[in-house]
This record gives C-alpha cells, structure tokens and sequence, in this order.
C-alpha cells in the first residue's frame, strides 16, 4: 500500500462480500444507498497529490469494529438514483480487528463511537496504516478525557447510570493508600499546569514538564481510612524499577528510578474529623532530585520524612510548587 491521503473513509459490508473480493485478488465494487459527494471530492484532491485514500470496513454481522482495509480507485455518483458505485484494490482482512474509536471524524474531531451504525464516514487517516493488516498484537486502545456525563450501555442502548456515578462510588473516599495516590499526583499536575490530556496508568514515571523533567510523585498521611491507635509513621516509596514500555508492553533490563525529581505529598492534617484531602492547606510537598536519592539511599525502597528533611528536600506549600519546580529546572538543566 502506498503513501495515504489525510482523510480516509469508513463504511460497513457484509463479510461474505468482503471475503468474495479478496478470493478476486482484492478487487471488489459495491453500490451504496447514500451520494458520497465528500468522498469523490476527497479521491479527486487525493489523486492530483499522487497519494492513496484508504477505506475501511466493518462488517454487518459482527460487533463494531474495524476488520478490512483497502485502497478506493473510484467513486461514482447516480444523482438520480441517489446512490454511489465505489471501487477498490488491496483488500486486506485485519489480523487483529481495530476499535471504531482508533478513527476520529473530519467533521467533529471526536473518536468514531462504537454505537456508531451510519454506513458512512470521512474520517481522518490514523498513522502507520500500512502495518495493520499483519500486525498481530494488541496496540493500546484510543483515550481521551471523559466528562463523566457519558452513560453505560447495553447491546448500544444508554442506561439511567453515568461514569459520573461510577467516579462517585469508587473514588469517593479521598483517604485511602490508592485513591489519595492518584489525587496527590492530580494536585501535583495540577499545580505545575500539567493536568491536560489523561492520567497515564504505566508510565514509568508520573508527569513530565514541557522541558523534559520527569517528575515521580509518592504520598503519604498521618490519618488512615481505618481504626488508627496512633498516627501513621510517615515513609514514601523509592524503590528502583524496571522502565516499561507501554506500546511495546515489554520492561527494559536496567533497574533504576526513573525520574529525575521526587515530589513527596504528605497530607498533613492531623485531625480526623476536619481531615479533608481537597483543602490544600492540608498538605506539604517536599522536593527531591533523583541523584540525591541515587547517591543516600542507594537501593533501599523507602525513606522516612525526617531522612528526607535530612537529606535537604526543599519543602513548600501548594501555591509555592510550581515556583520550586522551575527553580529546581532551571539549576539541574544547567548542570546537565
């Protein structure tokens, strides 16, 4: 296949028809119920720039997806009749079906819904094309930020429930070990102007800053979500990993920490009844380059709050870490 047209098309046959064109060395012609206006104009545009337009195929009978691929030779408008004649070349069946989300709409610039049932769309032409036919792993599902309005489905039908509703009943409880994780790592980008974009779940670090500083966050609290006798001994983790790649989905031999500053979250209240993690006046931030780490702490997996404050961490408040940070930048890019 050749060098591709920035838009593409998308459009649903039966599979048996698809299975007869590639028994026809991949060659096949369809009618369809709709004028393709957009879709000629597109191959005429492509083909004066010598470039291909691709097509893609979901099939009637199957759950949504994307399951062939081709090259559009021609596109023929029946005014009369209101119907399109189209044509194709290179058929190839997808080793490994694509979610209809891997294509976003020219039209909206928002993912193709997988309830999405029009026979018809111009969509935009996603990268490495070229590679999906034989390509036989996983790639990564297509992401994008949610506004927890979206709501459950079954067989494609909304339900009366929302991801709003699931947000609320699982991450409701702000305190515990795991939720008060990711909200110290929200607070964090929050505070640096980081927050665009979604949480990345295997990273091997957390955030990154617009000049390349990696940043690992860790928090801890005095008050736990369970019976305490007495507050919580303050430890983070430091312990050395493995760098995982997530489009890969392989870890790399070398153990190291991975980033190039810490950033220790430590929701310091200590009063359980006004204990409240989304007042940040509750929390103090210590910060730490990884060398620091690397060179006291050598392997060991955790440090203490007064080991931290031994070893120098530069400790601020909520309104004064973005400042600390770039200060921080600026003294480590100038020593690199």
């Amino acid at each position: 296949m050749g060098s591709w047209y920035k838009y593409c098309i998308y459009t649903i046959r039966h599979s048996e028809e698809l299975e007869e064109a590639l028994k026809s060395g991949g060659r096949g012609r369809f009618t369809e119920k709709k004028l393709w206006k957009t879709g000629k104009a597109i191959l005429e545009e492509a083909k004066t720039r010598n470039l291909a337009v691709p097509i893609f195929f979901g099939t009637a009978e199957k759950l949504p997806g994307l399951y062939y691929m081709a090259i559009l030779t021609s596109v023929e408008l029946h005014e009369k009749e209101k119907r399109t004649e189209y044509a194709f070349k290179s058929l190839k069946r997808l080793q490994v079906p694509r979610p209809l989300n891997t294509l976003i709409l020219k039209s909206s610039g928002k993912p193709l819904p997988d309830k999405y049932i029009r026979p018809y769309a111009i969509c935009l032409t996603p990268r490495g094309i070229e590679n999906w036919p034989e390509a036989k792993d996983l790639s990564p599902p297509f992401k994008f930020k949610k506004n927890g309005e979206e709501p459950f489905t079954y067989n494609f039908k909304p339900l009366d429930f929302s991801l709003k509703d699931f947000w609320s009943w699982a991450f409701s409880d702000l305190v515990g070990n795991t939720v008060r994780g990711i909200l110290a790592e929200y607070i964090v980008a929050k505070a640096l102007g980081l927050d665009h974009g979604i949480r990345t779940e295997w990273r091997p670090f957390d955030l990154i800053t617009k000049r390349g500083l990696k940043i690992e966050v860790k928090s801890a609290a005095y008050i736990q979500t369970w019976h305490q006798r007495k507050f919580s001994h303050i430890r983070f983790s430091i312990r050395k990993t493995r760098y995982w790649d997530e489009k890969t989905g392989k870890y790399q031999k070398e153990v190291k920490r991975q980033a190039d500053v810490y950033i220790f979250c430590l929701l310091a209240h200590r009063i359980p009844e006004t204990l409240n993690p989304m007042e940040l006046g509750q929390w103090e931030f210590y910060i730490l380059p990884t060398r620091v780490l690397d060179k006291e702490m050598g392997d060991s997996r955790e440090i203490s709050l007064s080991k931290l404050k031994s070893l120098g961490a530069i400790r601020c408040r909520f309104k004064k870490l973005r400042e600390r940070i770039e200060e921080l930048e600026d003294k480590l890019l100038a020593r690199d």
